[in-house]
């Protein structure tokens, strides 16, 4: 169980990793790890808080970030990188996977900032 300082310095944590993973050119595997980790930490802890139903609600609908994200290639898009030659597939790929861990970091962050705002409230 965390106390509320020790709370406070995880929210301060989670925002400045979730900050240096959207300044970054390319998402580190390394820091989304540690980001992924640390949001766990916190997300269990405001669920054994149970601040308010909303935010309770959210929580608990709030998986992890799959780090070995692949995103779907369609037949359509297989047929398009045939006839690239396989470059429509190297663009493609990297491009979702950077889309779906910036969107699920920035979705965590702003939870977190909701909470934060509960936690000082209360």
């Amino acid at each position: 169980m965390m106390s509320i300082e020790e709370l406070q310095k995880a929210f301060l944590d989670l925002e400045f990793q979730a900050n240096r993973i959207a300044k970054l050119k390319g998402v580190d595997p390394e820091h989304l790890t540690r980001f992924n980790e640390r949001s766990e930490q916190v997300r269990i802890q405001l669920l054994q808080m149970g601040l308010s139903d909303a935010l309770t609600q959210s929580l608990v609908e709030l998986d992890p970030i799959d780090e070995k994200f692949q995103a779907p290639f369609t037949f359509g898009r297989k047929i398009i990188n045939l006839f690239t030659f396989g470059f429509h597939k190297k663009r493609y790929l990297p491009k979702k996977q950077e889309a779906y861990f910036r969107k699920e970091v920035a979705e965590r962050s702003r939870l977190f900032q909701f909470a934060k705002g509960q936690l000082s409230i209360d």
